[in-house]
């Protein structure tokens, strides 16, 4: 179960990385696409193509995009830093689907170990009228 939790818990972590990489992304495509920019941004990425086919090694020293990206993130993630612990257990907190997946394996993990007979190789234990009861009762119950 814990390492259940874990899993969920690294899981809501990396959603969280993805959707600030996204929105990093999609800002700074969304300011590309604007008519004001994009003519610039376009020549400029021309520009470095051109530059890379010349020398013929494709860098991004001089790409204007790149470094919006970087810089879109970096002010995202500000918010993150010096979190507390209480703001840092909320923000990759379980969801409630999460933990009806969790409470169902719970229940299930605990039906099978309680309706599983022990194994026993010894023939004057299983021959034992104690054992035999149990081993009834377990059947019983797995019905």
């Amino acid at each position: 179960m814990l390492n259940q939790i874990k899993y969920f818990e690294q899981a809501n972590l990396k959603t969280n990385m993805k959707n600030i990489a996204m929105g990093s992304v999609d800002a700074v495509l969304s300011y590309v696409n604007d008519p004001q920019h994009a003519e610039e941004i376009r020549r400029s990425s021309l520009d470095n193509a051109l530059e890379g086919i010349k020398t013929g090694r494709m860098t991004y020293a001089n790409d204007m995009i790149l470094p919006m990206i970087e810089s879109e993130m970096a002010s995202r993630l500000e918010s993150f830093k010096g979190l507390s612990a209480e703001e840092e257990s909320k923000l990759l907190a379980l969801t409630g689907d999460q933990k009806k997946i969790i409470a169902q394996n719970d229940r299930k993990m605990k039906e099978e170990f309680l309706t599983q007979a022990p194994n026993i190789n010894h023939g004057t234990v299983k021959m034992h009228e104690k054992y035999r009861n149990y081993m009834s009762l377990v059947q019983s119950v797995k019905q």
